[in-house]
């Protein structure tokens, strides 16, 4: 009888054990096929966020593979290049008070958001100085793909004279022109995925979150 007692309770544990492995690896494997589902909902691009989890790559790193992947012709070097030049256009612009012959560099709400800079500064009668600008660093922080665009957030790291003058006298109300300081900000670039053409989309300063004000 005592024996009986015993091979009932073996079975019973190993049926009870048995179960709850079973219950495991079906968990694992509906885990599995969700993640898999969520990548493939976000196309190719979220292909490549999975093979970066398995070998450690960064997000950005992977952004980038997939923008080669798209345009054979890409570098990092020539995007630096052409948001350096984007970067220039804006802050001659900028001492313009006008974005007349350069909107195809910048988005419409960027422009919308500087129009009203603009007529601010020309209310004051001020003109922002901005000169011997002296680019030291474009160091990519973010790279994603939303809504059928590219989207690249650039650290500019420069020197520069900024100061503000009055536009009658020249009389200098603000800043140092003698001076240069230092100058950091977050620039957001924008394109459709397949296009050569990207735009200012966001500027953001340190400390803010950097690359979504699109």
């Amino acid at each position: 009888m005592d024996l009986a007692i015993i091979g009932l309770l073996l079975y019973l544990a190993f049926r009870f054990f048995k179960k709850k492995r079973e219950q495991q690896m079906v968990a694992s494997e509906s885990y599995a096929q969700g993640r898999y589902e969520t990548d493939n909902r976000a196309g190719s691009y979220g292909a490549e966020s999975l093979h970066d989890a398995r070998y450690g790559a960064s997000e950005m790193e992977g952004g980038f593979r997939q923008m080669r992947q798209l345009d054979p012709s890409f570098s990092e070097e020539t995007l630096k290049e052409a948001f350096q030049d984007i970067f220039f256009k804006v802050q001659a612009a900028w001492m313009n008070r006008s974005f007349s012959g350069v909107e195809g560099a910048i988005t419409g709400e960027m422009i919308e958001f500087f129009r009203g800079e603009f007529e601010e500064m020309r209310a004051k009668g001020r003109i922002n100085r901005l000169e011997n600008i002296a680019v030291r660093r474009v160091e990519p922080t973010e790279v994603w793909q939303e809504m059928g665009r590219d989207y690249v957030t650039v650290l500019f790291t420069a020197n520069l004279l900024d100061y503000t003058v009055d536009e009658k006298t020249g009389e200098v109300v603000g800043g140092d022109k003698a001076n240069p300081v230092k100058f950091q900000e977050f620039w957001t670039f924008s394109r459709e995925i397949g296009s050569l053409e990207w735009r200012l989309s966001a500027i953001n300063q340190p400390g803010e979150t950097p690359g979504r004000k699109h």
